[in-house]
Parts: structure tokens; C-alpha cells; sequence
């Protein structure tokens, strides 16, 4: 076996890592910024996003900086061979990993969501860590990371997270009440990048109900899509025809339009009901018929087939 380039990987083992780290959370970062959708496939995020004080996209914009001052230290360390560089880079590195431990803990004690985006860093961090110590022939290292980030993540299991779950008409966005309002109270939950929510607002939009009160719930919490939101408050259709207004907001550019603060109270009352109430995922509709009796769909065709069946649409549309 070959192992002539072996030295040279190890020698530049935790500066690659950390460079397409920080290039991955750069692009993710831009991705928010811009409005697009992030790199991170599940709901999950979008929950996860509502707890963070300063919002995803500053925590995110931290996670960039860190990286590149990781990538920073690697390439003085290997360029000066200086040891308190080397010690800096460590110190950097437990840091990291004790900040990552602590925000993983929360969430899988805490809120009990998966935000994949979370984890991925949590993973490159430990990877950087085994390189690190590979590099350093530093067991030590290693070991002590590996420690701080355990006792971080084990330490929030210690904790009892109380939230007072709001109560639904809190967390509504608009409101559509149909031509017969005396039908029961609907509350739909949807997010603008979840594409079974998109396949049932197209056929509502299609063809409004004409029975019921519809509340509109919303849990998209980035800037982008909250500025998407309150332009469509509005839209020409927004009182008639709010299904529609949903689906042309969200297929156009970002509006340079401020964002009202009920509008993120909303978002965010949203996700603590969901979780607080046992909801994992998006579209939900609940059906409120008295004030004791509610019914609970989840999904796509669960909730079109109900309503067609209650005669609440006249026709689903298919994709």
C-alpha cells in the first residue's frame, strides 16, 4: 500500500474542512439573504428558525464568520509554525464546538426538532476536530473537544423548556370568510417552499369555498419571505381571493417592503403551537366545529379528500 501521500494529507486534512465548511455556510447564507431556498430539505429548520432571538440567517452569519476565522488560523498556523497560533486555532476550534454542543442539546431537548443544517455543522466541527488532532498528533485535543461538546449538548437535557402554547386565532395571518360564514372555523397551516401547502392553495385558489372561515397560518420566518407576506396583505385578491394572493406572492421577487412586527408574532406563535401541540409537519388543517370538537388533517390528500367530501371545494386540482 502507498503511502506517500499520506503525510500530506494529514498536513492539510483540517484546512481543507474547514474551508468547505465555510464556503457551504457562505452559500447558505447568501441563499437566505437572497430569498432563494436554503440547502437544509426539511421542515424542521423552519420550526427551529422561530427561537432564535436574532433569527436563522444572523446565527447563520456567525457560523460564516467563525469558519473563516478557523480557515484564518489554519493558514497562519501552516504558514509560521508559530505554537500560540496553533494554540489560538484550538482555542477557536473548542469554542465552536461548545457553542454547536449547546445549540444541538436545545434542540433535541429543548424544542425536540432537527434542523439538518444544525447537525451538518455539528458534524464538520468534529471532523475538523479529528483532523485537527491527526495533524497536531494530538489525542489530547481530540479527546478534550470531544468532552466540551458532550457535556454542552448533555447539559441542556437538565432543563425544562415551558411554552405557553397561543391560543390559534394568535398565530393567523389573513383571514378569507366565504360567501356562507356560518360553516365551521379552518385553520391551515403552510409554509411558501412547502409544495404539497402550494398543491392545496392551488386548489383552493381555483375555485374559492363557499362555506366556512378560513384562517391562513404561516410559518415562514426569514425576512425574505416575511417582506413576501406582508406585500400580500396587499395583493387585489387578498380579501376575495387570499389562496391566490399566496400563490403569486410566493412565485415573485422579494418587495422592499418593511415587515410588520405581528406579522413575525404570528410566524413564530405558529411553530410554538405546532410543536406544542404534538403537529409535526406541513399542511395541516383544523377543523374547529365547536368549541370542544375539532378535526385534525395532515398532508396533502388527507386534507383535499375531506374537504371534497364536506363539499368545501367543488374539485382538487392534480399534479
Amino acid at each position: 500500500m502507498n503511502l506517500k501521500g499520506w503525510p500530506l494529507v494529514r498536513e492539510y486534512a483540517p484546512l481543507t474542512l474547514a474551508t468547505t465548511a465555510a464556503l457551504l455556510l457562505s452559500l447558505e447564507y447568501w441563499l437566505q439573504r437572497a430569498g432563494y431556498v436554503g440547502l437544509c430539505p426539511t421542515d424542521g429548520c423552519e420550526v427551529v428558525g422561530t427561537f432564535v432571538k436574532f433569527g436563522e440567517t444572523t446565527l447563520i452569519g456567525l457560523g460564516v464568520i467563525f469558519f473563516w476565522v478557523l480557515t484564518g488560523l489554519l493558514i497562519l498556523g501552516k504558514w509560521t509554525n508559530k505554537p500560540w497560533l496553533w494554540v489560538l486555532a484550538s482555542v477557536v476550534l473548542i469554542a465552536g464546538l461548545a457553542f454547536d454542543g449547546g445549540i444541538l442539546g436545545f434542540q433535541h431537548f429543548g424544542i425536540q426538532e432537527t434542523c439538518i443544517l444544525c447537525y451538518g455543522v455539528g458534524v464538520a466541527l468534529l471532523l475538523i476536530l479529528a483532523a485537527f488532532g491527526w495533524m497536531r498528533r494530538s489525542m489530547a485535543t481530540v479527546v478534550m473537544g470531544v468532552a466540551v461538546w458532550t457535556a454542552a449538548f448533555a447539559s441542556q437535557a437538565l432543563f425544562v423548556f415551558p411554552q405557553k402554547t397561543p391560543d390559534l386565532q394568535q398565530t393567523v395571518l389573513t383571514t378569507f370568510r366565504a360567501a356562507q360564514p356560518n360553516g365551521p372555523q379552518l385553520y391551515y397551516f403552510f409554509s411558501l417552499h412547502c409544495p404539497f401547502c402550494t398543491q392545496i392553495l392551488a386548489s383552493l385558489a381555483t375555485h374559492p369555498p363557499q362555506s366556512g372561515n378560513w384562517h391562513l397560518i404561516s410559518l415562514d420566518t426569514q425576512p425574505g419571505d416575511q417582506r413576501k407576506l406582508a406585500a400580500l396583505l396587499d395583493h387585489p385578491q387578498a380579501a376575495t381571493n387570499p389562496f391566490r394572493a399566496i400563490l403569486d406572492a410566493a412565485q415573485t421577487p422579494v418587495p422592499d417592503v418593511p415587515i410588520q412586527g405581528w406579522i413575525e408574532d404570528a410566524a413564530h406563535k405558529g411553530a410554538v403551537f405546532l410543536h406544542n401541540s404534538g403537529y409535526r409537519g406541513i399542511p395541516l388543517l383544523i377543523v374547529q366545529k365547536t368549541p370542544t370538537r375539532r378535526v385534525v388533517l395532515q398532508g396533502r390528500d388527507p386534507i383535499l379528500n375531506y374537504l371534497l367530501e364536506k363539499r368545501l371545494i367543488s374539485f382538487r386540482l392534480f399534479f
